[in-house]
């Protein structure tokens, strides 16, 4: 495989000429393996050159993520991964068009969703205001949702979005306990952004907490636009775009659906690392 260096989030854009060499399996049901190396399994790797032996029942969903095509391997065959993607033993493979090109290299782990924990995110009722998301994340859209925990004694909130000189951007009120940004006041991509959330009470009071977040790139934002899923979506194009999403550090988002995905498939020990990852 090509060498790869994991950007920051904030200054990642999607490579178009550096993407992995070889296939990134996004869905396998049965038993698979590659040769000299073992068991496929979710996420798993598999470059150039490799050999796949896969059973009878078993089926792979991987994508080529430098010309952006889907494949799907039935069992009960071998494969060889080569440069124009996988060759069954019996013949060649197509594969179906991405809505997307050139997608960046994918090189998580597990144990890297874990590595930076987020703020408190206790969901509990009491006078404790704590921002819930974003956090401490990259968020790929340029009109982010912003949520909060709810406060027993607040007659309503004021959400202030501060720009990265630290003025104010935007505000809003609301008696809800998350509120979209508003579309007519856009963040730029690329930048660093600051939200502060403060509940009123009968008295007049307020008492507020802050969060930090940034926004993706623009060509990451397009990106990721293009591949955008719903609960609808096959479920290995939901895990591809989970993937991205944890490569490029929006993690809140990434989280829930890998989350999401980890209930389909309680079995799958890659899928349930990521979900329980703070």
């Amino acid at each position: 495989m090509k060498s790869s260096v994991i950007l920051s989030a904030v200054a990642m854009t999607f490579c178009l000429t550096d993407a992995m060499a070889g296939l990134l399996v996004t869905e396998i049901t049965g038993r698979a393996e590659i040769e000299g190396k073992g068991a496929v399994a979710t996420l798993a790797e598999i470059s150039d050159g490799s050999r796949l032996s896969l059973q009878a029942d078993a089926t792979i969903v991987a994508v080529d993520l430098a010309n952006g095509k889907e494949y799907v391997l039935k069992g009960g065959q071998d494969y060889r991964v080569t440069p124009n993607g996988p060759q069954g033993i019996g013949g060649s493979v197509t594969g179906a068009e991405l809505p997307a090109k050139g997608m960046p290299d994918i090189r998580i782990e597990p144990g890297m969703a874990a590595q930076a924990k987020p703020a408190a995110r206790s969901m509990a009722t009491g006078n404790v205001l704590n921002p819930i998301s974003p956090v401490k994340t990259v968020v790929v859209s340029d009109a982010p949702l912003f949520r909060w925990t709810p406060v027993e004694a607040s007659t309503g909130y004021r959400l202030s979005v501060l720009k990265p000189d630290g003025s104010l951007h935007w505000e809003a009120r609301t008696r809800d306990t998350q509120l979209p940004l508003s579309k007519t006041h856009r963040l730029a991509p690329g930048e660093k952004y600051v939200w502060r959330i403060e509940y009123f009470s009968a008295g007049g009071a307020t008492s507020g907490a802050s969060a930090e977040f940034s926004v993706a790139p623009a060509a990451t934002i397009k990106q990721l636009s293009a591949l955008k899923v719903d609960a609808s979506s096959p479920f290995s194009r939901r895990v591809l775009y989970a993937a991205l999403l944890t490569e490029v550090g929006a993690k809140d988002e990434a989280r829930e659906l890998w989350k999401e995905l980890a209930k389909e498939k309680p079995d799958d020990n890659v899928l349930r690392k990521f979900a329980e990852a703070r």
